[in-house]
């Protein structure tokens, strides 16, 4: 009877010293360890939020510099130059899907010059197409912020004044004067496909 008494004892024993060599997990600590290998969560930037609002119609640019307004005009100029790339992008990628050619002719009907005749005349139009629409935007919103090294960090949000459609119809109708009577044909018969792809393009 002892023996077994003595035996409870010790299982009992055994069971305690087992059970408090298991700490607690604090609420939060896998999280925090999760967090820890993916890295800090950085604050939500305002211009950047708008511009996921409509993607289509929206770029964000940053400049940074001891002055405000070169900052400022920084921020702005790489806006417009992402804004000026993505349309243009957008114009090639769409022309390329719905069959029209841009190879042909990179002046008006007046001239008609052959794309072969110098080299990247078709990407320079479809820049130029795309740099007069640019034109028609303007800044919605500007964040500023202080560097410690006291240099002016700015973010700007430029929207183009319009509709997404109506930038999709500005760079349809430049394009018709830049390429040949056929393809022009080919892209008034499917301008409503041309449009919505341009849009299209220019949310990705």
């Amino acid at each position: 009877m002892k023996r077994i008494v003595l035996c409870f004892t010790m299982i009992a024993a055994l069971g305690m010293a087992s059970c408090g060599s298991h700490k607690p997990t604090a609420p939060g600590a896998n999280r925090s360890a999760v967090n820890s290998a993916i890295g800090a969560v950085l604050p939500e930037e305002q211009c950047y939020t708008l511009q996921e609002e409509a993607p289509a119609i929206r770029k964000v640019g940053n400049g940074s510099h001891f002055k405000e307004s070169t900052a400022k005009n920084i921020a702005e100029a790489q806006a417009r130059a992402e804004f000026a790339k993505s349309i243009a992008s957008a114009i090639v990628t769409a022309t390329e899907e719905i069959g029209v050619s841009m190879d042909k002719y990179a002046g008006d009907d007046t001239t008609g010059k052959s794309v072969s005749d110098q080299s990247g005349e078709a990407n320079d139009f479809v820049m130029s197409i795309a740099k007069e629409i640019v034109k028609n935007t303007h800044p919605i919103k500007t964040t500023r912020y202080l560097k410690p090294n006291n240099q002016y960090n700015i973010y700007v949000c430029l929207e183009y004044m319009g509709s997404e459609n109506q930038m999709a119809q500005q760079a349809e109708s430049a394009l018709k004067d830049k390429i040949s009577p056929d393809d022009r044909a080919i892209l008034e018969k499917r301008h409503d496909d041309f449009r919505q792809r341009v849009l299209s393009n220019l949310g990705k």
